[in-house]
Order: structure tokens, then C-alpha cells, then sequence
């Protein structure tokens, strides 16, 4: 069995596990550690029984331990989770010491029920802790040491045999507590592998996902938006707009420049003149989308009619500009104009009249903007 399977990983991977520690191991344990403290309470009953001087002093010490050890970690699992190890770690080792103190007294006025009561704080760390493997290793050997010193060296003196039965079946539970916390170890870092395998093909999916999402919502010919994005966003880019405009662009006589200098050439036109009406929609309050063929439409946010209008006016100029490789080949464009406020309705409602205006402008000659108007 490989004790340490993060042993070659990077240290960024390790600090991922401590964090996995702390948020999947510990944190929904943490109130699991309290088992503990009833426990340690409950032999209050053996020890009306069992020590007459110092009574109230030791039951007092130990419900005064168990509500400070109760506050303690409460207040670690809300405030400060990176250090519930170590308040666990003082929790265990101050009630095993307990047990320990009260056995070697109790040894002293003739009574030997506490001997191997820190049996079962070894069994606590081995079976329900969630301590990493390190420090539950030392903990169970600072309560073996302990033990040694305070409860074997006396017992051997006073009873050699039951004192070293004593000490074997200590002997024998801690190295199974220090196998079962190294088990628990091992399957926590499986556990986190399997964790990080999940994550990154969840995150590998989200981004297909949204590789695949842009993809679809994006002209391949002229890499703007197209109108399945149009359809997907209009509602939620017209919620945060105060003012909406909305310019509907298409290409004079594309259709003659198509049949007449064939479809490479035209896909150069409609490239070219995407890119031009990119260049007066690259903010972030400017929308531009490929409507379909030859046409397209921006949407603009927060800008004023007048604003709008003379962007629209640029647009035709600029292209009206362009070059071609062909003499005397004219391109031009033609812009319907439509805006509305936000309480008013319709945002698809407000394309028909963007679309309404363009019509508008073809029947004036084309190569102009045209305003929709009630």
C-alpha cells in the first residue's frame, strides 16, 4: 500500500488537498469530534464511585474542559476552520491526559477501572477522527508515551504481570489505531484524486460547453454574433438599457454584385463591410450581429436617437470609402434607424420598425439612413 499518493505532486496540487482537507474532511465532521466530550462526562458516574478526597475538584475540572473544548471548536468550524486540526488535536490529547491524571490517582488510593480507559481515546482517533495522518500519528504516540510514564511505570512497580498485560493490549490498539488513521489517510488523498479527476472533466465540459455555445452563436463567415445570439440575448440587453436603438444595415444591389462577379467576391464584400461596421460597434454599449445575407443590425445602449443617427451616417460613409480590386465598383449601404425607452414593449417589435425604416431608405435611393417614425 503507497502511503503517500500526492508524495511526486506539485505543491499546488497539495495545497489543493489541505484545502479539500478542511472543506470535505473536517468541516462536515467537525461537530462528530463533540462525541468525545459525553464520553469523558459519562465516567463522572465511575468516579462518585471510586475517589472520595478532590471529588467535586475533578468533576468540576472536567465539565469546565468540556465546555471550553465545546466552545473552542464551535468557534474554529465558524471562524476559523484551517485551525480544526489542531483545536481536535488539543481536545483528544487534553481528555486522554485527563484520563490519565485520574487513573494514576485513582491507581494511588487502591482503584484500577481508569487503566485503560484511554483505550478509548485511542479507538476515537483511530475509527472517527479526521485528523491527517501525521498528526494523528503523533497524537496516538504522545498518548502511548504518556501512558508509558504515568500508568505503566507505576503499575509494573506494583503488579508486573497485569501491568505489562496492561501495556500489550495498549501496545496492540494504538498500532491498530496507527494502521486505521493510515488507511483513512490513503483513502482521503484517493478520495481527492477522484475529486480534482471529476472537477477538471466538469470543467473541461463547461468549456466545450461554452466554446460550443459561441460557436452556434457565432457567423462563421464574418465572426459576429448572429441570430440565434440576437434571440438568446435581446431580452437581457434590453433590461439594463434605459434607451434601446436598434440600426438594420443592408447591402445596395448585393445581389447584382453576386451574380455578376460571382459568390468568392461577394463573401469579400460582406467580409469587408462587417469589418467596417465593427469598427463603430466595438464598445460595450454597441451590439453587432450578422441579421442574415447581406444584412445586419447593431444594437445600441444608452446612446440618444441623435447619437445613433450620426454613427449610422459614418457607417455609410466609411463604406462608401472602400476600395475593391474591381474599376469603378461602388458599395454602399442603407440604414433603418428605430429606438425606444425602457417602459416601453417590444424589443422585437422595434427590429420590424428598424426594418420598416430601412425599406425606407432603399425607396429613397439607397446609400442613407432613414428614421422610423409613428
Amino acid at each position: 500500500m503507497k502511503i503517500n499518493l500526492l508524495s511526486a505532486a506539485a505543491p499546488f496540487t497539495k495545497l489543493r488537498y489541505r484545502h479539500y482537507q478542511i472543506h470535505h474532511l473536517l468541516l462536515p465532521y467537525a461537530l462528530y469530534t463533540l462525541c468525545v466530550v459525553p464520553i469523558y462526562l459519562f465516567f463522572i458516574v465511575s468516579d462518585i464511585y471510586h475517589i472520595q478526597s478532590y471529588l467535586w475538584l475533578v468533576i468540576g475540572v472536567k465539565i469546565f474542559l468540556s465546555l471550553a473544548c465545546v466552545c473552542i471548536l464551535l468557534l474554529l468550524r465558524h471562524r476559523a476552520p484551517h485551525y480544526l486540526e489542531l483545536g481536535e488535536f488539543v481536545l483528544v490529547f487534553s481528555v486522554f491526559s485527563s484520563f490519565t491524571y485520574v487513573a494514576q490517582y485513582a491507581m494511588y488510593l487502591g482503584h484500577s477501572h481508569y487503566q485503560l480507559a484511554g483505550l478509548l481515546v485511542l479507538v476515537y482517533v483511530g475509527a472517527l477522527s479526521r485528523l491527517g495522518f501525521s498528526k494523528a500519528w503523533l497524537l496516538l504516540t504522545l498518548m502511548l508515551l504518556t501512558h508509558v510514564v504515568l500508568i505503566s511505570s507505576v503499575k509494573l512497580s506494583q503488579d508486573f504481570v497485569n501491568g505489562l498485560d496492561n501495556l500489550m493490549i495498549f501496545l496492540a490498539v494504538y498500532f491498530i489505531a496507527v494502521v486505521a488513521c493510515l488507511r483513512r489517510e490513503s483513502e482521503s488523498q484517493k478520495s481527492f484524486l477522484s475529486f480534482i479527476q471529476i472537477r477538471n472533466q466538469q470543467l473541461s465540459l463547461r468549456k466545450s460547453q461554452h466554446i460550443l455555445s459561441k460557436q452556434n452563436q457565432t457567423d462563421p463567415l464574418t465572426g459576429l454574433n448572429n441570430r440565434l445570439f440576437l434571440s438568446a440575448n435581446l431580452e437581457r440587453i434590453s433590461s439594463r438599457a434605459q434607451q434601446l436603438s436598434v440600426l438594420m444595415i443592408d447591402i445596395d444591389n448585393f445581389k447584382m454584385i453576386n451574380d455578376t462577379y460571382g459568390h468568392p467576391f461577394g463573401d469579400e464584400v460582406i467580409l469587408r463591410v462587417a469589418a467596417t461596421i465593427k469598427l463603430h460597434c466595438h464598445e460595450r454599449n454597441k451590439v453587432c450581429v450578422r441579421y442574415g445575407g447581406e444584412e445586419f443590425l447593431c444594437l445600441f445602449i444608452d446612446l440618444s436617437p441623435i447619437q445613433c443617427h450620426k454613427i449610422a451616417h459614418d457607417m455609410c460613409d466609411a463604406i462608401a470609402e472602400l476600395t475593391w480590386p474591381i474599376n469603378k465598383l461602388l458599395v454602399t449601404v442603407s440604414v433603418g434607424l428605430a429606438s425606444k425607452h425602457a417602459e416601453d414593449k417590444g424589443d422585437f417589435h422595434l427590429i420590424k420598425q428598424a426594418d420598416l425604416a430601412l425599406y425606407q431608405a432603399k425607396q429613397a435611393g439607397k446609400n442613407q439612413v432613414a428614421v422610423y417614425a409613428d
